[in-house]
Protein backbone atom coordinates (compact mmCIF):
# COMPACT_ATOMS: atom_id res chain seq x y z
CA UNK A 1 0.00 0.00 0.00
CA UNK A 2 1.41 3.39 -1.29
CA UNK A 3 1.47 6.55 1.13
CA UNK A 4 -0.21 9.80 -0.36
CA UNK A 5 0.21 13.55 1.14
CA UNK A 6 -2.01 16.04 -0.57
CA UNK A 7 -0.56 19.63 0.77
CA UNK A 8 -2.75 22.92 0.53
CA UNK A 9 -3.59 26.15 2.68
CA UNK A 10 -7.18 25.86 1.50
CA UNK A 11 -8.98 23.02 3.74
CA UNK A 12 -11.46 22.60 1.09
CA UNK A 13 -8.99 21.53 -1.82
CA UNK A 14 -7.48 18.98 0.61
CA UNK A 15 -10.71 17.38 2.04
CA UNK A 16 -11.58 17.82 -1.95
CA UNK A 17 -9.02 15.74 -2.71
CA UNK A 18 -8.83 12.88 0.20
CA UNK A 19 -12.46 12.34 -0.80
CA UNK A 20 -12.27 11.53 -4.42
CA UNK A 21 -9.50 9.39 -3.58
CA UNK A 22 -10.64 7.40 -1.40
CA UNK A 23 -13.76 6.88 -3.49
CA UNK A 24 -12.17 6.23 -6.53
CA UNK A 25 -11.69 1.75 -6.71
CA UNK A 26 -8.58 2.48 -8.72
CA UNK A 27 -6.66 3.82 -5.67
CA UNK A 28 -5.89 2.05 -2.82
CA UNK A 29 -3.72 4.71 -0.64
CA UNK A 30 -2.70 5.32 2.79
CA UNK A 31 -4.22 8.89 3.04
CA UNK A 32 -2.51 11.99 5.01
CA UNK A 33 -3.42 15.73 4.91
CA UNK A 34 -1.71 18.82 5.81
CA UNK A 35 -3.06 22.58 5.55
CA UNK A 36 0.87 24.00 5.23
CA UNK A 37 4.27 23.18 4.34
CA UNK A 38 5.16 22.85 7.98
CA UNK A 39 2.31 20.50 9.10
CA UNK A 40 3.53 18.61 5.93
CA UNK A 41 7.11 18.24 7.42
CA UNK A 42 5.92 16.61 10.62
CA UNK A 43 4.15 13.77 8.71
CA UNK A 44 7.66 13.57 6.55
CA UNK A 45 9.78 13.55 9.96
CA UNK A 46 7.33 10.37 10.96
CA UNK A 47 5.90 8.70 8.53
CA UNK A 48 6.89 7.31 4.88
CA UNK A 49 5.55 9.14 2.03
CA UNK A 50 5.58 7.58 -1.38
CA UNK A 51 4.10 10.52 -3.88
CA UNK A 52 3.28 14.02 -2.67
CA UNK A 53 0.57 16.04 -4.42
CA UNK A 54 1.33 19.81 -2.97
CA UNK A 55 -0.27 23.47 -4.17
CA UNK A 56 3.17 25.41 -5.34
CA UNK A 57 2.00 29.08 -3.52
CA UNK A 58 1.50 28.69 0.30
CA UNK A 59 2.33 30.89 2.86
CA UNK A 60 5.88 30.97 4.88
CA UNK A 61 7.38 27.88 3.14
CA UNK A 62 6.15 27.39 -0.96
CA UNK A 63 5.84 24.49 -2.03
CA UNK A 64 9.21 24.14 -4.22
CA UNK A 65 11.03 25.05 -1.12
CA UNK A 66 8.67 21.71 0.82
CA UNK A 67 9.96 19.53 -2.16
CA UNK A 68 13.24 19.81 -0.46
CA UNK A 69 12.26 18.99 2.68
CA UNK A 70 10.52 15.92 1.90
CA UNK A 71 13.09 14.49 -0.66
CA UNK A 72 15.76 14.68 2.11
CA UNK A 73 13.81 12.17 4.31
CA UNK A 74 12.28 9.98 1.40
CA UNK A 75 14.41 10.28 -1.49
CA UNK A 76 12.31 8.00 -3.54
CA UNK A 77 8.51 10.09 -2.92
CA UNK A 78 7.14 11.40 -6.10
CA UNK A 79 5.62 14.84 -6.86
CA UNK A 80 2.76 16.25 -8.25
CA UNK A 81 2.50 19.70 -8.66
CA UNK A 82 -1.07 21.71 -8.65
CA UNK A 83 -1.10 25.42 -8.89
CA UNK A 84 -3.57 28.36 -9.94
CA UNK A 85 -1.20 29.94 -11.97
CA UNK A 86 1.41 28.46 -14.88
CA UNK A 87 4.17 31.25 -14.72
CA UNK A 88 7.46 30.25 -16.73
CA UNK A 89 9.39 30.26 -13.22
CA UNK A 90 7.71 28.02 -11.43
CA UNK A 91 7.38 25.63 -14.32
CA UNK A 92 11.46 25.74 -14.74
CA UNK A 93 12.15 25.22 -10.90
CA UNK A 94 9.69 22.43 -10.88
CA UNK A 95 11.19 20.95 -14.00
CA UNK A 96 14.89 21.31 -12.35
CA UNK A 97 13.58 19.83 -9.10
CA UNK A 98 12.91 16.24 -11.23
CA UNK A 99 9.26 17.10 -10.21
CA UNK A 100 6.83 14.27 -12.08
CA UNK A 101 3.77 16.81 -12.82
CA UNK A 102 2.94 20.19 -12.98
CA UNK A 103 -0.55 20.43 -13.08
CA UNK A 104 -3.02 23.64 -13.32
CA UNK A 105 -5.98 23.01 -10.51
CA UNK A 106 -8.44 24.57 -13.20
CA UNK A 107 -8.02 21.30 -15.26
CA UNK A 108 -9.87 19.28 -12.99
CA UNK A 109 -9.43 15.50 -11.56
CA UNK A 110 -8.09 13.93 -14.62
CA UNK A 111 -5.07 14.57 -15.05
CA UNK A 112 -4.38 14.56 -11.52
CA UNK A 113 -5.41 10.88 -11.32
CA UNK A 114 -3.26 10.65 -14.23
CA UNK A 115 -0.31 11.74 -12.89
CA UNK A 116 -0.98 9.68 -9.62
CA UNK A 117 -1.19 6.63 -11.73
CA UNK A 118 1.90 7.17 -13.71
CA UNK A 119 3.89 8.16 -10.25
CA UNK A 120 2.62 4.80 -9.16
CA UNK A 121 3.93 3.08 -12.11
CA UNK A 122 7.73 5.03 -11.51
CA UNK A 123 7.71 3.79 -7.63
CA UNK A 124 6.60 0.22 -9.17
CA UNK A 125 9.48 0.12 -11.70
CA UNK A 126 11.78 1.05 -9.07
CA UNK A 127 10.61 -1.09 -6.70
CA UNK A 128 11.37 -3.93 -9.37
CA UNK A 129 15.21 -2.58 -10.41
CA UNK A 130 15.94 -2.46 -6.59
CA UNK A 131 14.69 -6.07 -6.23
CA UNK A 132 16.37 -7.27 -9.42
CA UNK A 133 19.44 -5.84 -7.79
CA UNK A 134 18.72 -7.24 -4.77
CA UNK A 135 18.10 -10.60 -6.73
CA UNK A 136 21.58 -10.03 -8.27
CA UNK A 137 23.85 -9.75 -5.39
CA UNK A 138 22.13 -12.36 -2.85
CA UNK A 139 24.37 -14.92 -3.62
CA UNK A 140 27.56 -12.84 -2.59
CA UNK A 141 28.48 -12.50 0.94
CA UNK A 142 29.73 -9.12 2.57
CA UNK A 143 31.88 -9.92 5.28
CA UNK A 144 31.85 -7.71 8.12
CA UNK A 145 35.20 -6.41 9.76
CA UNK A 146 36.55 -9.00 12.30
CA UNK A 147 37.92 -6.93 14.87
CA UNK A 148 34.19 -4.96 14.61
CA UNK A 149 32.36 -7.63 15.17
CA UNK A 150 34.65 -8.65 18.32
CA UNK A 151 34.42 -5.44 19.98
CA UNK A 152 30.39 -5.74 19.90
CA UNK A 153 29.72 -8.74 20.44
CA UNK A 154 32.40 -8.07 23.96
CA UNK A 155 29.98 -4.78 24.11
CA UNK A 156 26.79 -6.63 24.04
CA UNK A 157 28.52 -9.54 26.62
CA UNK A 158 28.64 -6.98 28.81
CA UNK A 159 32.08 -5.41 29.21
CA UNK A 160 32.80 -2.20 29.95
CA UNK A 161 32.72 -0.06 27.13
CA UNK A 162 35.74 2.13 28.97
CA UNK A 163 37.99 -0.85 29.11
CA UNK A 164 37.44 -2.26 25.72
CA UNK A 165 38.03 1.34 24.04
CA UNK A 166 41.46 1.24 26.36
CA UNK A 167 42.17 -2.10 24.96
CA UNK A 168 45.00 -1.88 22.35
CA UNK A 169 43.69 -4.68 20.28
CA UNK A 170 41.25 -1.88 18.92
CA UNK A 171 43.19 1.06 18.63
CA UNK A 172 43.22 1.34 14.59
CA UNK A 173 39.71 -0.30 14.53
CA UNK A 174 37.80 2.49 12.37
CA UNK A 175 34.59 2.29 14.47
CA UNK A 176 31.87 4.63 12.85
CA UNK A 177 29.93 5.43 15.85
CA UNK A 178 31.26 7.96 18.80
CA UNK A 179 30.06 7.18 22.90
CA UNK A 180 30.07 10.26 23.52
CA UNK A 181 27.21 11.87 21.09
CA UNK A 182 23.25 10.88 20.78
CA UNK A 183 22.95 7.11 19.40
CA UNK A 184 20.58 4.45 19.92
CA UNK A 185 20.24 0.64 19.03
CA UNK A 186 18.02 -1.86 17.17
CA UNK A 187 17.42 -5.14 17.81
CA UNK A 188 15.90 -7.29 14.58
CA UNK A 189 15.12 -10.55 14.82
CA UNK A 190 13.49 -12.72 11.81
CA UNK A 191 10.43 -14.30 13.20
CA UNK A 192 9.04 -15.74 10.76
CA UNK A 193 10.79 -17.64 7.49
CA UNK A 194 8.56 -19.13 4.43
CA UNK A 195 11.26 -20.34 2.41
CA UNK A 196 14.38 -21.10 3.21
CA UNK A 197 16.48 -21.04 -0.24
CA UNK A 198 18.14 -17.51 0.44
CA UNK A 199 20.83 -17.10 2.44
CA UNK A 200 18.68 -14.33 4.80
CA UNK A 201 21.35 -12.57 7.26
CA UNK A 202 22.96 -11.05 4.45
CA UNK A 203 20.12 -10.05 2.42
CA UNK A 204 18.14 -8.34 5.32
CA UNK A 205 21.64 -6.52 6.36
CA UNK A 206 21.68 -5.39 2.54
CA UNK A 207 18.01 -4.13 2.46
CA UNK A 208 18.53 -2.34 6.24
CA UNK A 209 21.55 -0.66 4.74
CA UNK A 210 20.02 0.18 1.49
CA UNK A 211 17.26 2.37 3.44
CA UNK A 212 19.30 3.57 5.70
CA UNK A 213 20.12 6.93 4.68
CA UNK A 214 23.47 8.36 4.46
CA UNK A 215 22.79 10.83 7.64
CA UNK A 216 22.47 7.82 10.34
CA UNK A 217 26.32 6.08 10.85
CA UNK A 218 26.06 2.10 11.62
CA UNK A 219 27.36 -0.92 12.66
CA UNK A 220 25.96 -4.58 12.87
CA UNK A 221 26.35 -7.54 14.38
CA UNK A 222 24.44 -10.78 13.55
CA UNK A 223 23.65 -13.86 16.22
CA UNK A 224 22.53 -17.13 14.74
CA UNK A 225 21.69 -16.41 11.17
CA UNK A 226 18.43 -14.49 13.14
CA UNK A 227 19.48 -12.00 15.35
CA UNK A 228 20.43 -8.90 14.37
CA UNK A 229 21.97 -6.05 16.96
CA UNK A 230 22.97 -2.59 14.85
CA UNK A 231 24.12 0.45 16.49
CA UNK A 232 23.19 3.89 15.42
CA UNK A 233 23.90 7.13 15.31
CA UNK A 234 22.51 10.07 13.21
CA UNK A 235 24.48 13.20 12.34
CA UNK A 236 24.41 17.10 13.10
CA UNK A 237 22.41 17.94 10.07
CA UNK A 238 19.58 15.42 11.18
CA UNK A 239 20.06 15.78 14.97
CA UNK A 240 19.44 19.86 14.25
CA UNK A 241 16.60 19.26 11.83
CA UNK A 242 14.65 17.53 14.82
CA UNK A 243 15.74 20.49 17.26
CA UNK A 244 13.26 22.77 14.85
CA UNK A 245 16.71 24.59 13.67
CA UNK A 246 16.55 25.92 17.33
CA UNK A 247 20.24 23.65 19.05
CA UNK A 248 19.09 25.36 22.51
CA UNK A 249 15.79 23.84 22.59
CA UNK A 250 17.13 20.37 23.14
CA UNK A 251 16.93 17.41 21.36
CA UNK A 252 13.47 16.11 20.18
CA UNK A 253 14.02 12.30 20.18
CA UNK A 254 10.71 10.88 19.83
CA UNK A 255 11.32 12.63 16.23
CA UNK A 256 13.93 10.98 15.69
CA UNK A 257 12.26 7.29 16.76
CA UNK A 258 9.40 8.25 14.41
CA UNK A 259 11.57 8.68 11.74
CA UNK A 260 12.98 5.51 12.38
CA UNK A 261 10.03 4.02 12.23
CA UNK A 262 9.32 5.01 8.78
CA UNK A 263 12.58 3.52 8.01
CA UNK A 264 11.91 0.14 9.17
CA UNK A 265 8.58 0.06 7.63
CA UNK A 266 10.24 0.06 4.33
CA UNK A 267 12.59 -2.88 5.78
CA UNK A 268 9.72 -4.66 6.89
CA UNK A 269 7.59 -4.77 3.48
CA UNK A 270 10.88 -5.24 1.41
CA UNK A 271 12.49 -8.35 3.51
CA UNK A 272 8.19 -9.63 3.61
CA UNK A 273 7.89 -9.55 -0.24
CA UNK A 274 11.01 -10.35 -1.60
CA UNK A 275 12.51 -12.80 1.31
CA UNK A 276 9.37 -14.40 2.48
CA UNK A 277 10.92 -13.29 6.11
CA UNK A 278 9.00 -11.50 9.05
CA UNK A 279 11.37 -9.22 10.30
CA UNK A 280 10.66 -7.60 13.48
CA UNK A 281 12.32 -4.98 14.87
CA UNK A 282 12.56 -2.92 19.04
CA UNK A 283 14.22 0.51 19.00
CA UNK A 284 16.09 2.09 22.31
CA UNK A 285 16.07 5.30 23.49
CA UNK A 286 19.21 7.91 23.59
CA UNK A 287 22.10 5.74 24.63
CA UNK A 288 24.81 8.24 25.11
CA UNK A 289 24.88 8.27 29.09
CA UNK A 290 23.32 4.31 29.04
CA UNK A 291 26.05 2.42 27.12
CA UNK A 292 27.37 -0.11 30.55
CA UNK A 293 23.77 -0.68 30.43
CA UNK A 294 23.78 -1.65 26.74
CA UNK A 295 23.64 -5.59 27.07
CA UNK A 296 20.81 -5.49 29.62
CA UNK A 297 18.75 -3.32 27.29
CA UNK A 298 18.97 -5.44 24.00
CA UNK A 299 18.16 -8.52 26.33
CA UNK A 300 15.28 -6.82 27.52
CA UNK A 301 13.68 -6.18 23.24
CA UNK A 302 14.96 -9.38 22.71
CA UNK A 303 12.79 -10.92 25.17
CA UNK A 304 9.64 -8.44 24.47
CA UNK A 305 9.85 -9.43 20.58
CA UNK A 306 10.19 -12.80 21.12
CA UNK A 307 7.25 -13.36 24.17
CA UNK A 308 4.99 -11.07 21.28
CA UNK A 309 6.00 -13.87 18.73
CA UNK A 310 5.13 -16.53 20.61
CA UNK A 311 1.82 -14.85 21.42
CA UNK A 312 1.19 -14.78 17.34
CA UNK A 313 2.23 -11.76 16.28
CA UNK A 314 5.08 -10.55 13.50
CA UNK A 315 6.22 -7.58 12.01
CA UNK A 316 6.92 -5.99 15.48
CA UNK A 317 8.19 -2.26 15.82
CA UNK A 318 9.00 -1.69 19.34
CA UNK A 319 9.79 1.51 20.92
CA UNK A 320 11.44 0.87 24.04
CA UNK A 321 10.68 3.71 25.79
CA UNK A 322 7.05 3.88 25.12
CA UNK A 323 6.14 0.31 26.26
CA UNK A 324 3.28 1.30 28.24
CA UNK A 325 3.02 -0.17 32.04
CA UNK A 326 0.32 -2.03 31.30
CA UNK A 327 2.19 -3.89 28.19
CA UNK A 328 5.40 -4.48 29.98
CA UNK A 329 3.06 -6.23 32.60
CA UNK A 330 1.46 -8.10 30.35
CA UNK A 331 4.82 -9.59 28.57
CA UNK A 332 6.06 -10.33 32.11
CA UNK A 333 2.77 -12.58 32.84
CA UNK A 334 3.25 -16.18 32.15
CA UNK A 335 0.44 -18.25 30.76
CA UNK A 336 -0.61 -15.85 28.08
CA UNK A 337 -3.36 -17.46 25.24
CA UNK A 338 -2.58 -16.11 21.95
CA UNK A 339 -6.47 -15.61 21.56
CA UNK A 340 -6.58 -13.62 24.68
CA UNK A 341 -3.80 -11.43 23.17
CA UNK A 342 -5.03 -10.97 19.80
CA UNK A 343 -8.57 -9.80 21.96
CA UNK A 344 -6.19 -7.21 24.17
CA UNK A 345 -4.48 -6.23 21.03
CA UNK A 346 -7.47 -5.51 19.38
CA UNK A 347 -9.00 -3.55 22.51
CA UNK A 348 -6.00 -1.28 22.16
CA UNK A 349 -6.55 -0.30 18.72
CA UNK A 350 -10.20 0.08 19.42
CA UNK A 351 -9.06 2.26 22.60
CA UNK A 352 -7.14 4.46 20.93
CA UNK A 353 -9.48 5.00 18.10
CA UNK A 354 -12.56 6.26 20.39
CA UNK A 355 -9.85 8.64 22.14
CA UNK A 356 -8.49 10.10 19.22
CA UNK A 357 -11.93 10.15 17.00
CA UNK A 358 -11.03 14.17 16.51
CA UNK A 359 -7.49 13.59 15.56
CA UNK A 360 -5.37 11.47 14.17
CA UNK A 361 -6.39 7.61 13.96
CA UNK A 362 -4.26 7.12 10.49
CA UNK A 363 -3.13 3.68 10.29
CA UNK A 364 0.39 5.21 10.96
CA UNK A 365 -0.62 6.32 14.77
CA UNK A 366 -3.02 3.63 15.10
CA UNK A 367 0.30 0.72 14.75
CA UNK A 368 2.63 2.71 16.41
CA UNK A 369 0.08 2.73 19.52
CA UNK A 370 0.09 -0.85 19.26
CA UNK A 371 3.68 -1.54 18.54
CA UNK A 372 2.98 -3.11 14.68
CA UNK A 373 4.19 -2.01 10.86
CA UNK A 374 1.44 -0.45 9.28
CA UNK A 375 0.85 -2.57 6.37
CA UNK A 376 0.55 -5.84 9.02
CA UNK A 377 -1.72 -4.15 11.38
CA UNK A 378 -4.25 -3.79 8.79
CA UNK A 379 -3.80 -7.69 8.05
CA UNK A 380 -3.66 -8.51 11.52
CA UNK A 381 -7.33 -6.76 12.24
CA UNK A 382 -9.10 -7.91 9.32
CA UNK A 383 -8.26 -11.51 9.88
CA UNK A 384 -8.54 -11.16 13.68
CA UNK A 385 -12.22 -9.28 13.21
CA UNK A 386 -13.24 -10.04 10.16
CA UNK A 387 -13.63 -6.36 8.87
CA UNK A 388 -11.11 -3.35 7.71
CA UNK A 389 -9.78 -1.26 10.12
CA UNK A 390 -11.22 2.00 8.02
CA UNK A 391 -14.29 0.36 8.17
CA UNK A 392 -14.22 0.00 11.69
CA UNK A 393 -13.25 3.57 12.10
CA UNK A 394 -15.57 4.92 9.81
CA UNK A 395 -18.50 2.72 11.90
CA UNK A 396 -17.09 4.50 14.77
CA UNK A 397 -17.78 7.71 13.21
CA UNK A 398 -20.96 7.51 12.18
CA UNK A 399 -21.59 5.99 15.58
CA UNK A 400 -20.66 8.67 17.65
CA UNK A 401 -21.98 11.01 15.38
CA UNK A 402 -25.57 9.49 15.63
CA UNK A 403 -25.23 10.15 19.37
CA UNK A 404 -24.37 13.44 19.52
CA UNK A 405 -26.84 14.74 17.38
CA UNK A 406 -29.34 13.12 19.26
CA UNK A 407 -28.68 13.45 22.60
CA UNK A 408 -26.31 16.93 22.67
CA UNK A 409 -27.33 20.40 20.69
CA UNK A 410 -24.40 20.68 19.11
CA UNK A 411 -24.01 22.26 15.95
CA UNK A 412 -23.47 20.22 12.76
CA UNK A 413 -20.31 21.48 12.27
CA UNK A 414 -19.20 20.73 15.99
CA UNK A 415 -20.08 17.28 15.42
CA UNK A 416 -18.10 16.86 12.31
CA UNK A 417 -15.04 18.19 14.39
CA UNK A 418 -15.55 16.11 17.16
CA UNK A 419 -15.79 12.79 14.56
CA UNK A 420 -12.81 13.98 12.76
CA UNK A 421 -13.74 15.70 9.78
CA UNK A 422 -12.40 19.25 9.71
CA UNK A 423 -14.72 19.87 6.64
CA UNK A 424 -18.54 20.33 6.96
CA UNK A 425 -19.03 19.57 4.11
CA UNK A 426 -17.16 16.39 3.66
CA UNK A 427 -19.02 14.80 7.04
CA UNK A 428 -21.95 16.02 5.54
CA UNK A 429 -21.23 13.36 2.24
CA UNK A 430 -20.06 10.92 4.89
CA UNK A 431 -22.60 11.17 6.90
CA UNK A 432 -25.46 10.80 3.35
CA UNK A 433 -23.52 7.93 1.89
CA UNK A 434 -23.75 5.94 5.16
CA UNK A 435 -27.37 7.01 5.99
CA UNK A 436 -29.12 8.11 3.01
CA UNK A 437 -30.03 11.45 3.75
CA UNK A 438 -27.71 14.68 5.22
CA UNK A 439 -27.33 15.11 8.78
CA UNK A 440 -29.67 17.85 8.76
CA UNK A 441 -32.76 15.42 7.50
CA UNK A 442 -31.64 12.86 10.23
CA UNK A 443 -31.94 15.86 12.84
CA UNK A 444 -34.71 16.89 11.36
CA UNK A 445 -36.56 13.44 11.49
CA UNK A 446 -36.03 12.94 15.18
Amino acid sequence: MYRLLIVDDEPVIVNGLVHLFQEDPQFDFDICKAYSSSEALEIAKKTKLDILISDIRMPQKNGLQLVDEIIYYWPLCRVIFLTGYSEFDYVYEAIRKNVDNYILKTEGMEPIFQAVKSAVDKLEEENRRRLQLEKAQMHYQIANSFLKGELMERMLGGESIASLLSDSRYKDVDFSIAFDRPSFFLVGIVDRLDDHKFKIPPSVKRIFRDHLPVSIACEEVIYDDRVFVWLLQPDEGLLNRFCGGYPDLGLNWNGIVAYMRGILELVQNECEELLGACVSFGISGNLQNYWESIHLQVEAVHTLISKRTLLGQHMLILDLEKLSQHEDTVHKVGGFEQDDFKTLIIEQVHQFVQENLSGDVSLTSIAEEVHLNPSYLSRYYKQTTGQNLIEYIQSTKLHVALQLMENTALKLNEIAIRVGFESPSYFTTFFKRKMGLSPQEYRNSK
